[in-house]
């Protein structure tokens, strides 16, 4: 089959279109160049934030398209097809940070046993965290069996894991009780698992109507209401409100009901996407709503730890992440162009949470 890129249009998510791509054969290589296979990859909610956040945190510039059109940013595994880069060779796998396309061009530096940093140009100022690419075998913490957990879960869990750490680094913000909206979203479920552990702490779950039985099953949340609920909470708890949803009509109302218990406030995710109108956030009650940027906190810790205790840490929560997420969510693979055009339709609309879906390009 020919190779394609699935582009966005930029001020309308929901148009989308299939871009030709040259010969993976007759790409000319730099030096130090790598051509990878993107053979499959997770769409997720997550994929969803990186459009509309997009300008605003510099998603569209990981993969440049033409004028008004982007390439979401997707997590995946990919082959290597052709190197022109000593110590990747053919055949090798790299799990990493891709567009929805047949195949990725990068500048590989830094490689060892672990992976690889792709130094392209126009990636040179954006996030480091992004820019690698890890080396797919037991040997580097990604065995096979877990391949599809590995890029569905694992860019969502690390939010939550960074996200958790980071809570705890400023003292919950004195706070006793923290509110994740968007509750049956997969970073949401990752880091009300985590928080569980911190018994001093009590968590609030903020869903809709239709996702109610389905979080309340998982039994991870203290207290679980619906959206038009939120008027029922104790505002005379102490709380933290991690915003999942980017909804600004429910982050208007979170404010209005705590008002000054609200010790603390920040966007993760906006998976009601559809939903970003409201009140400007300089008038709202409270602690001004921040962004809150995962790879701040990684670096941060990298210093702090070294990057080897960091990942270490991280693997030791993985690890017990994954003996749970399979009795919580099933993984759908869908397959090829239509495949991912459906599902990436599906996702924009809302997917069900109990579903996780995996497109493995043809």
């Amino acid at each position: 089959m020919s190779a394609y890129s699935i582009e966005i249009l930029r001020s309308n998510l929901a148009t989308t279109r299939v871009t030709p791509m040259a010969d993976p054969a007759q790409v000319v290589l730099d030096s130090q160049s790598v051509l990878l296979q993107v053979d499959q990859f997770a769409l997720t909610a997550n994929n969803i934030t990186y459009g509309v956040a997009g300008d605003m945190i510099g998603y569209w510039q990981f993969f440049p398209a033409e004028t008004g059109w982007g390439r979401i940013p997707v997590w995946g595994m990919a082959t290597v097809m052709r190197s022109e880069a000593q110590g990747i060779e053919p055949g090798q796998r790299f799990y990493g940070y891709f567009p929805m396309s047949s195949y990725l061009v990068v500048q590989a530096a830094r490689v060892s046993e672990r992976g690889f940093v792709d130094a392209i140009a126009h990636r040179a100022a954006l996030p480091p965290t992004y820019n690698q690419y890890s080396r797919v075998n037991p040997q580097n913490g990604y065995p096979p069996k877990f391949d599809r957990h590995q890029m569905v879960y694992r860019p969502l869990f690390t939010t939550s894991f960074v996200l958790d750490d980071f809570i705890v680094d400023n003292g919950h913000f004195g706070a006793d009780n923290i509110i994740l909206s968007s509750a049956s979203s997969k970073t949401s479920l990752g880091l009300a698992s985590l928080l569980k552990a911190h018994r001093n702490l009590s968590i609030t779950g903020l869903t809709s109507s239709s996702n109610l039985n389905f979080v309340n099953r998982l039994g991870l949340y203290d207290t679980l209401v619906t959206y038009e609920e939120i008027e029922t909470l104790d505002n005379r708890q102490p709380s933290v409100f991690v915003d999942m949803a980017g909804n600004r009509r429910v982050l208007s109302r979170i404010h209005g009901h705590f008002q000054d218990q609200l010790k603390y406030s920040c966007g993760v995710g906006i998976t009601h996407w559809e939903s970003r109108d409201g009140e400007v956030l300089a008038t709202l009650p409270g602690p001004k709503p921040v962004m809150f940027f995962a790879p701040s906190q990684i670096q941060k810790r990298h210093k702090e730890w070294g990057a080897e205790n960091f990942q270490k840490t991280l693997a030791t929560a993985w690890d017990l992440f994954l003996t749970r997420v399979d009795d919580w969510i099933t993984i759908e693979v869908r397959h090829g162009e239509t495949g991912l055009l459906t599902t990436y339709a599906e996702v924009l609309a809302g997917a069900a949470p109990n579903k996780a879906f995996v497109i493995e390009l043809e």
